[in-house]
C-alpha cells in the first residue's frame, strides 16, 4: 500500500513538473509581456498583420502567451509568417510543423535538417524543413524553420520535452524557399533580423539576464 501511494505521488509530481504546474505567475506574466511589446520593425522587415491564436490551438498548446504575425520586406515583396509561443514544456515541445502542415494538405519533401546561424558571434540552431503538395514531385513551395529556447540560445533539439526547465519558448517561421541555390531564403533573411530583435527583448539569450550585458 505504501509503495502504491509513493508511486502515485511520484507520478503526480512528475506530471506536474512536465506541465509546469508550479510556475511562478509573476515570471510568466513578465515573459508574456515581452511578446506583446516587440517593435513593428525588425531590420528591413515590417510587421503587416497581427493575429490571435485560435481557441483550439490555445487549448492544445496550453500556452501562456503567443504571437502570430506576418512580416513584409518592402524592397523585395517577400513575406513570412512567424509564430512565437511561450508555455509549459510538455505541450510546447511535442507539436512540430511536420504534424501541423501535413494535416493541412502538404507533406515534407525530406527529413528536417538542423541549421545553425551565427548571429552577432552567437550560434542559433533551428530545424529547417520544406513542404510541397502531397503525392507529387513538385518542387517545395514552403520552407519552415523552428526551434526552442529555455531562455538561452535557440536549439534544434531532438527531445525538447526532456529539458530540465519548467517552460519553453518556441519559434516557427514559414515562407517561400529561395529561388536559386545561391540565394538565402526569405525565412533565413528574416531570422537574421528577428532573432536579434527577440534577444534584445530578452528572449533567446541569457546574456540579457539581470541587465548585466
Amino acid at each position: 500500500m505504501v509503495l502504491c501511494v509513493l508511486l502515485i505521488i511520484t507520478g503526480g509530481v512528475a506530471h506536474g513538473y512536465l506541465d509546469s504546474r508550479w510556475m511562478n505567475q509573476k515570471d510568466v506574466e513578465a515573459q508574456v509581456q515581452i511578446l506583446q511589446q516587440l517593435p513593428e520593425k525588425s531590420g528591413d522587415w515590417v510587421r503587416v498583420t497581427d493575429d490571435e491564436l485560435q481557441d483550439a490551438a490555445q487549448r492544445t498548446l496550453q500556452c501562456y502567451g503567443s504571437l502570430l504575425q506576418e512580416y513584409l520586406k518592402p524592397a523585395t515583396g517577400d513575406r513570412v509568417k512567424v509564430f512565437v509561443v511561450y508555455g509549459p514544456r510538455g505541450p510546447i515541445a511535442v507539436h512540430t510543423p511536420e504534424v501541423c502542415y501535413s494535416s493541412a494538405g502538404t507533406e515534407p519533401t525530406g527529413n528536417r535538417v538542423a541549421t545553425t546561424l551565427l548571429i552577432d558571434g552567437q550560434a542559433q540552431a533551428l530545424w529547417k524543413v520544406n513542404f510541397r503538395k502531397p503525392r507529387t514531385n513538385a518542387p517545395p513551395h514552403l520552407e519552415v524553420w523552428y526551434g526552442w529556447s529555455d531562455g538561452g540560445p535557440w536549439k534544434a533539439s531532438a527531445f525538447p520535452r526532456a529539458w530540465f526547465t519548467d517552460s519553453l519558448f518556441k519559434i516557427q517561421v514559414a515562407g517561400q524557399p529561395a529561388k536559386t541555390s545561391d540565394e538565402i531564403s526569405p525565412v533565413e533573411d528574416f531570422l537574421r533580423s528577428f532573432l536579434p530583435t527577440l534577444e534584445r527583448a530578452g528572449i533567446g539569450s541569457k546574456r540579457n539576464e539581470a541587465g548585466t550585458q
